[in-house]
């Protein structure tokens, strides 16, 4: 079965669940727990950002779950209204929004890439921009995961046109084909992978900004391949990654025969 949770602490993954209880297939299967086919919505009460997992849920609904999709606001310092996914985990020194630090859960490229890709044809409003984020913040989950946001005002989290447009996408959209990739470089909203996910038959796992690459070793960039399955090599922002981050990319993609595209 594949999970999505939405947050009874989060408004915009409030609105986003109750608009495809409201407008689509699931039905109400036990309390907060919504089904349709082989697709099923829970409700928790907890910011995702610090949940602990869905076994309680598994125990609950008798169900098990081969992968997460998490509702959720998007936040911006700088109010750019989006609707974006990216990957859980923390590649830096601190874990000030959930998970543990230097840690990074299990991404699902296939299906992350395929709900960007998809939303890009279905969402052309004015100001509102569809991209990936870099990895950045818990929960730490081992199932396949990502989050699946909508930023950054109630006017954007109540936008019709955008809640069907990600209604569309959950119940249209099939995970991608290609090859996964790990993105490196750029900034928080990976401008140079996006872009190149979009027009080309790869998918992403998970990203590291030049936000993390300050802080990154050998261990976690093998880390971030690891928990990108059956990872190619990485897509890499010409200038967006610094010369010890580089040197350390080139030193595993030789010593382990991975691919780098250079975008």
């Amino acid at each position: 079965m594949h999970l999505i949770v939405a947050s009874r602490d989060d408004e915009a993954s409030t609105s986003m669940a109750e608009y495809f209880i409201e407008n689509g297939p699931f039905r109400e299967f036990s309390g907060d727990i919504y089904k349709s086919g082989d697709k099923v919505l829970a409700f928790i009460g907890k910011k995702h950002l610090y949940w602990e997992g869905p076994e309680e849920l598994e125990k609950n609904s008798g169900m098990s779950f081969s992968d997460i999709i998490f509702l959720s606001r998007h936040s911006s310092a700088a109010d750019i209204k989006s609707v974006t996914t990216h990957p859980t985990g923390n590649f830096r020194n601190s874990a000030d929004l959930g998970g543990e630090p230097r840690r990074i859960s299990t991404s699902y490229p296939e299906m992350m890439t395929a709900y960007l890709r998809y939303l890009k044809t279905r969402i052309e409003i004015p100001g509102v921009e569809v991209t990936f984020e870099a990895t950045h913040h818990g929960p730490l989950i081992d199932i396949p995961n990502f989050y699946f946001e909508i930023g950054t005002t109630r006017e954007q989290w109540k936008d019709t046109e955008i809640l069907e447009a990600c209604l569309d996408t959950v119940k249209k959209v099939s995970p991608g084909k290609g090859d996964n990739f790990v993105g490196v470089g750029g900034g928080h909203y990976m401008t140079k992978v996006t872009e190149y996910a979009v027009n080309n038959e790869v998918n992403i796992g998970h990203m590291i900004s030049k936000h993390s690459l300050t802080e990154i070793d050998h261990e976690m960039v093998r880390m971030a391949i690891e928990k990108t399955p059956e990872c190619r090599g990485f897509i890499v922002d010409r200038k967006g990654v610094k010369s010890n981050a580089k040197s350390i990319i080139d030193s595993i993609v030789d010593s382990d025969s991975l691919e780098k595209i250079v975008v």
